[in-house]
């Protein structure tokens, strides 16, 4: 019964075995209550598998329970009091397990732990309803982007027929229709050769029978970041509009995002057309609309932020053409040799807030002209210059001084190579606090085929030499999520910045014990699995990918991660609008007590990725 559940249907029946064996059962009549609002958390773990429950809560909401949900999931997070009643609606039969059971199970049976984090994942959706979007072009109607008119088959059709449709016209699918005109299915280039290779089905048999799939469709009015999100979950290739069963149009990611990148920005056009530092600087104080209208715009965070990082791209590559230009007018003239301007950190991944500082270098292109001393002088007046037009603009400089200007970070390919391979195969404490932030790298400037270089020559040095990833997992380690033994949030003490007078507060860093925790994470096990994507959801996609993360455990942290960046995004924009001096760090008692609980099932989720990671560089590494 449990298996047949959409929640343990990935389960594995020795997991659900020995789920039942740690299970008590209680048989339950319509009205009976496992719990109510205020009563004490009791260990445990309840899961019903015959029958219907509801979870009523204080604020009059009611949600339906269907058999294989898990009820009191926030409580065994949080060892928190119960927040609603648990009543059965009809006969029912529930699974009562202790946590700390639970918590044995979930070690032991990786399929089990998978099932919580979906479970997690989809409980920190349901918790973010303000993330849709009322306004700008994701607001839109899916109408307004979908292909119309739908290349179709009759459901009659052979796979031959079908597929010489689909080659005729260049398409990857065709909707199958009935007579009437209603949508059945669709019908693929991987579903034919499914059929034909796998299934071994004749070109003369009936698509309906051997290679329809089952279609997501939506209604003409669905919004466009809700068709995003759908299509996110499902996977889906496609997604079909459907008017009254019949289908009207047809929208693809691409479809998407072609209509974001066409939208024009009138801040871009002007910060192509600056023509000083000072007009740059003044463009910089727009970045606070910026975030807010990425954050209204776009349906996830990561997107929104990724929006941002790319306005931060170009204030500084358009300060980096005028350093270039003031060297001409000074008489220092054209560059000696080839070069690009690295940007690192938060920069290099595309996840900069409102207050990035510098984190950046310089490849210099291995040629005789740049051992000459007038090169070298070039190059260092160049990024002198440089880093201190990016500080007048509003870049301020790295306190750790990991700037072009810095000989540590200037110098040829070559001589990057050297001091990447020193690190890697002479592993230090000081060299993985180092590679946590230089190993984010990415051409914010000039020829990229040297960081191309760069970047190659790194996988290929840490594929051989693997014992680094280990000293940055410890450092990682150093960084601790913002939840506590009995799942309680951890804060710290500081001085409220909005208070005339010394008011002591209590705060989580949501970067230093969230974000960044998952962003290194998501670089370790990339660098240990030759993924080169920088930014962290795409990482963790890609890891799903290769099978080194499970869908779930992604499912999970790429919420939590969505959670926590929001949180900050929201809280910047809003010291930005006060006109405070930015910073990282939240108080709980100052968010809704919806929005608390959020933070709390996102740090679990944080907790357990990092527990996953040293999980596996302590039995997988050596």
């Amino acid at each position: 019964m449990l298996s047949g559940t959409r929640t343990f249907s990935g389960v594995e029946h020795s997991a659900l075995e020995a789920l039942i064996v740690k299970s008590k059962v209680h048989k339950l009549n319509p009205g009976d209550v496992l719990f109510r609002p205020g009563d004490e958390y009791r260990n445990t773990i309840f899961i019903p598998y015959l029958g219907t429950m509801r979870l009523r809560r204080k604020t009059g909401r009611e949600d339906e329970v269907l058999p294989g949900e898990f009820i009191g999931l926030a409580n065994y997070l949080d060892n928190a009091t119960y927040a609603s009643t648990a009543i059965a609606t009809t006969p029912a039969r529930v699974l009562e397990v202790s946590a700390e059971e639970f918590h044995i199970l979930e070690r032991d049976h990786p399929s089990l732990f998978d099932a919580l984090n979906r479970t997690i994942a989809k409980k920190l959706r349901e918790r973010s309803p303000e993330r849709g979007i009322t306004s700008g072009i994701l607001a839109q109607p899916v109408t307004n982007i979908m292909k119309s008119p739908v290349a179709t088959c009759s459901k009659d059709a052979t796979l031959l027929e079908a597929f010489e449709i689909m080659k005729k016209r260049k398409i990857g699918s065709l909707v199958i229709t009935s007579d009437e005109g209603h949508m059945i299915g669709i019908i693929t280039f991987p579903g034919l050769s499914e059929a034909l290779l796998e299934k071994g089905a004749a070109a003369s048999d009936q698509i309906l029978e051997n290679a329809c799939q089952t279609a997501v469709s939506l209604d003409p009015d669905t919004p466009i970041w809700e068709a995003e999100e759908i299509q996110r979950q499902t996977n889906a290739k496609q997604l079909i509009i459907l008017e009254q069963g019949q289908p009207i149009g047809i929208i693809s990611v691409t479809d998407i995002l072609r209509r974001l990148i066409s939208r024009p920005s009138a801040l871009m056009t002007q910060i192509q057309l600056a023509a000083s530092i000072k007009e740059l600087q003044a463009l910089f104080k727009m970045i606070k609309e910026t975030a807010a209208d990425a954050q209204d715009e776009h349906h996830r965070p990561s997107a929104a932020v990724r929006h941002l990082s790319n306005t931060h791209f170009a204030l500084q590559r358009r300060t980096i053409e005028l350093t270039l230009k003031w060297m001409k007018t000074k008489g220092h003239g054209e560059p000696p040799c080839g070069f690009a301007i690295l940007i690192m950190g938060s920069g290099g991944r595309k996840e900069m807030m409102l207050d990035p500082d510098q984190d950046n270098g310089i490849i210099v292109q291995d040629c005789p002209d740049y051992e000459k001393a007038e090169s070298k002088a070039w190059f260092d007046t160049f990024c002198k210059r440089m880093n201190k037009n990016l500080d007048r603009v509003g870049y301020f400089l790295c306190p750790g001084d990991i700037m072009a200007r810095n000989p540590m970070y200037q110098k040829s390919l070559s001589k990057w190579k050297q001091q990447i391979t020193q690190t890697i195969r002479q592993p230090s404490e000081k060299g993985a606090r180092w590679s946590n932030i230089l190993f984010d790298f990415d051409t914010l400037y000039g020829d990229d085929s040297l960081t191309s270089e760069l970047r190659r020559h790194l996988f290929v040095e840490i594929q051989q030499n693997p014992k680094l990833l280990q000293m940055m997992m410890e450092h990682d380690a150093e960084g601790a999520p913002a939840i506590g033994m009995f799942n309680r949030l951890i804060t710290t003490k500081t001085i409220a910045a909005k208070s005339k007078k010394s008011k002591t507060i209590e705060v989580i860093d949501i970067k230093r014990n969230g974000l960044r925790i998952i962003a290194d994470a998501a670089r370790i096990f990339a660098l240990q699995s030759g993924v080169a994507v920088q930014n962290t959801t795409d990482r963790l996609s890609a890891l799903v990918r290769i099978g080194k993360l499970s869908n779930d455990m992604c499912e999970s942290v790429t919420e939590a991660y969505e959670e926590l960046l929001d949180m900050l995004l929201t809280h910047q924009i809003e010291q930005a609008e006060r006109g405070e001096k930015l910073d990282k760090s939240i108080n709980p008692e100052e968010l809704t007590p919806q929005t608390r609980g959020t933070l709390r099932m996102a740090m679990r989720a944080v907790k357990r990725f990092q527990d996953s990671l040293q999980d596996e560089f302590s039995a997988n590494l050596f």
